[in-house]
Protein backbone atom coordinates (compact mmCIF):
# COMPACT_ATOMS: atom_id res chain seq x y z
CA UNK A 1 0.00 0.00 0.00
CA UNK A 2 1.25 3.43 -0.78
CA UNK A 3 1.05 6.34 1.64
CA UNK A 4 -1.83 9.15 0.81
CA UNK A 5 0.10 12.51 -0.25
CA UNK A 6 -0.02 15.22 2.63
CA UNK A 7 -2.33 17.79 0.14
CA UNK A 8 -4.35 14.27 -1.11
CA UNK A 9 -5.29 13.90 2.36
CA UNK A 10 -6.05 17.48 3.56
CA UNK A 11 -8.14 17.27 0.56
CA UNK A 12 -10.07 14.56 1.76
CA UNK A 13 -10.30 15.78 5.28
CA UNK A 14 -12.12 19.12 4.12
CA UNK A 15 -14.50 17.17 2.15
CA UNK A 16 -15.54 14.26 4.78
CA UNK A 17 -15.87 17.66 7.23
CA UNK A 18 -17.59 19.48 4.72
CA UNK A 19 -19.79 16.78 4.46
CA UNK A 20 -20.35 15.93 8.21
CA UNK A 21 -21.22 19.54 8.34
CA UNK A 22 -23.77 19.47 5.72
CA UNK A 23 -25.50 16.30 7.35
CA UNK A 24 -25.76 18.32 11.02
CA UNK A 25 -27.27 21.13 9.50
CA UNK A 26 -29.92 18.89 7.44
CA UNK A 27 -30.30 16.81 10.48
CA UNK A 28 -31.15 19.52 12.51
CA UNK A 29 -32.99 21.86 9.81
CA UNK A 30 -36.54 19.49 9.50
CA UNK A 31 -37.16 16.39 11.63
CA UNK A 32 -39.37 13.98 9.93
CA UNK A 33 -39.52 12.01 6.25
CA UNK A 34 -38.04 14.87 4.16
CA UNK A 35 -34.70 14.94 6.42
CA UNK A 36 -34.25 10.93 4.59
CA UNK A 37 -34.66 12.16 1.06
CA UNK A 38 -32.72 15.02 1.24
CA UNK A 39 -29.63 13.55 2.76
CA UNK A 40 -28.86 11.04 -0.01
CA UNK A 41 -26.32 13.12 -1.88
CA UNK A 42 -24.45 13.15 1.29
CA UNK A 43 -24.09 9.37 1.82
CA UNK A 44 -23.62 9.48 -2.10
CA UNK A 45 -20.14 12.19 -1.72
CA UNK A 46 -18.71 9.73 1.66
CA UNK A 47 -19.29 6.38 -0.44
CA UNK A 48 -17.40 8.20 -2.99
CA UNK A 49 -14.72 10.07 -1.49
CA UNK A 50 -14.36 6.28 -0.01
CA UNK A 51 -13.90 4.61 -2.96
CA UNK A 52 -11.45 7.26 -4.25
CA UNK A 53 -9.59 7.00 -1.02
CA UNK A 54 -9.66 3.38 -1.48
CA UNK A 55 -8.53 3.51 -4.94
CA UNK A 56 -5.34 5.60 -4.30
CA UNK A 57 -4.33 3.51 -1.67
CA UNK A 58 -4.60 0.19 -3.05
CA UNK A 59 -1.93 1.63 -5.83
Amino acid sequence: MSELSPRLRDEIDDQVAEAFDAYLADRLAEPGPLRARRSWPLWLAIVLTNVAWLVVVSR
